[in-house]
């Protein structure tokens, strides 16, 4: 932080220090046994249909329960099913439910009455994910199963049929899509169900007011126990929908938020070392949770639009004198406070890579020199989109290339702007990052499957190659592991010899918590699971 971001923090800190009642919590509030958060950006709806955004999923997570659910190492945990089976073909997957999980109470069902899950539950749940008229974001889940073959045998027995072979079907599961709904909810509070949500979760909701205050409630019969002790622990959750980060960072140092997820750019050097570390004068008041994230930062090139702009972009030997122009480690030491890792592998982010290794591109001048020799325009000025969040980044490598003859121009766009740009094609070079859907390489590399296409699909680059798409259909046909690591080695090459993006770093989920929570866990895909957390 330069001199006069500090003198900024310091003032806005002491404007508010004289002015607490008008942007914290309330007094009242201050010592019971509520768990609060800020939330940067709208929750849309609590309807599990449109857990699509992280600010969505998170508060969906305390209200709703799935099959099962992923803990903190990424293992596969029982939820509503307590066990399955799947068969030789890995085309039927058998759970059996717990037979002692209520929904929350609710006039839906009578006064202040409940009922317990069925299986028929599940599939009233996904027939609202398949129904074109809502219009769920979340409806190509869908796409894994044949519908006509999900099955209740019976209250407590759910069969599911795919179409074809998935061996991330477990992890797709997990989603916030598949959760439970009673259809007495759906019929009782029709369009309001987004507003009013019934689930089975630790938490019910108590009082929403859209942008301003989202209040939960401990869930009492909630079925889950930690040694003798129903959970959840704490009496509520109280989320606020504080918009200016200087006043989220001031509350949250006056105790009124108990932990921030992310470290906004502007803020990171008041609270970090160069090296990442708490500095001292805060260590006995707050304490980090980090683990990596299944997040890969990266540039992307549409290839056909820069082939229609003769570009030097559709060169392969430019896209790989880019990849080799600038030293990530520098990069993400600097920039990001050495909290992320340097992309020098493939796309696929080191959390994931627990079966098979691959060289990436590295800082290397001279491989930057000699690429270029065969490039008749290189010089030839190019344009890379980005947002203002990663403006610091791309001037970093826009300097970098510089050195080497490679011109780029930098335009930055509001997030919604840049992300049109993009998935329309608009944009030859663009900045972009993916975040796992579930935890399993082939989400990562869905991104270059040629019937991905954008806009129906996450293939922003566009990128057809009949090779790679053998391998990537092939990798849902093989169940054995180590067979599909291979596949996924040989399409990571692939996209590597092609040079089709250029990784930037692989994320790290990092929160700062107050020293009085406790049982806060953090996974690589930064889930937000309260029900164990304790408010000391």
């Amino acid at each position: 932080m330069n001199n006069i971001q500090s003198i900024s923090f310091l003032l806005f800190f002491l404007v508010i220090s004289c002015s607490k009642k008008n942007i914290t919590i309330s007094d009242s509030d201050r010592n019971d046994n509520i768990f609060r958060y800020n939330e940067s950006s709208s929750i849309t709806s609590l309807d599990p249909l449109f857990a699509n955004t992280q600010s969505n999923i998170w508060a969906v997570n305390q209200i709703f329960n799935t099959l099962v659910e992923l803990d903190s190492n990424m293992n596969i945990q029982p939820s509503l099913a307590k066990e399955w089976f799947i068969s030789n073909d890995g085309l039927t997957y058998t759970f059996h439910l717990r037979d002692d999980v209520c929904y929350h109470t609710s006039t839906c069902f009578q006064p202040d009455s409940t009922r317990l899950i069925k299986a028929q539950d599940f599939i009233f749940s996904i027939s609202r994910l398949s129904n074109e008229e809502i219009m769920s974001p979340g409806s190509w889940v869908l796409e894994y199963l044949d519908l006509h073959g999900v099955k209740a045998l019976n209250d407590t027995v759910l069969e599911i049929n795919l179409i074809r072979k998935f061996p991330a079907f477990l992890q797709l599961l997990t989603m916030s899509y598949f959760s439970f709904i009673p259809h007495e909810a759906v019929d009782f509070f029709g369009d309001q169900f987004s507003q009013k949500p019934i689930g089975t979760g630790p938490f019910y909701l108590k009082y929403w007011r859209q942008n301003e205050k989202l209040v939960l409630l401990k869930n009492k019969q909630y079925f889950e126990y930690e040694e003798d002790y129903r959970l959840p622990y704490l009496d509520g959750v109280s989320i606020s929908f504080i918009t200016q980060k200087e006043s989220v960072f001031m509350n949250f140092i006056m105790g009124n938020f108990d932990f921030v997820s992310g470290l906004d750019n502007s803020f990171r050097d008041e609270f970090l070392s160069s090296s990442g570390q708490l500095l001292k004068k805060y260590e006995n008041q707050f304490s980090i949770l980090s683990t990596p994230y299944l997040n890969t930062e990266y540039l992307g090139i549409h290839l056909p639009k820069a082939l229609s702009e003769k570009s030097p972009l559709m060169f392969r030997d430019f896209r790989r004198a880019i990849n080799y122009s600038f030293d990530k480690s520098i990069m993400t030491q600097h920039l990001r406070n050495g909290l992320v890792f340097p992309a020098n592998k493939g796309f696929v982010p080191n959390a994931l890579l627990n079966c098979y290794d691959i060289a990436g591109f590295d800082y290397s001048p001279d491989s930057v020199d000699m690429l270029l020799n065969s490039i008749p325009n290189k010089h030839k000025s190019i344009t890379l989109h980005t947002t203002q969040d990663y403006l610091d980044i791309c001037e970093y490598i826009q300097h970098s290339a510089k050195k080497f003859g490679i011109n780029i121009d930098l335009e930055v766009s509001s997030p919604a702007i840049h992300r049109e740009l993009f998935s329309s094609g608009e944009a030859s070079f663009f900045r972009a990052s993916w975040i796992a859907d579930y935890p399993d390489p082939e989400n990562f590399l869905s991104l270059f499957y040629s019937k991905n296409k954008s806009p129906l699909g996450p293939n922003y680059t566009h990128f057809n190659n009949s090779t790679y798409d053998s391998l990537y259909e092939l990798s849902f046909q093989d169940s054995n592991s180590i067979s599909r690591c291979n596949l996924f080695f040989e399409m990571e090459s692939l996209l590597i010899e092609e040079a089709v993006v250029i990784p930037l770093y692989y994320d790290y989920a990092f929160r700062l918590v107050n020293k009085n929570i406790q049982g806060m866990s953090l996974n690589s895909m930064n889930t937000l699971s309260l029900k164990r957390v304790q408010k000391k």
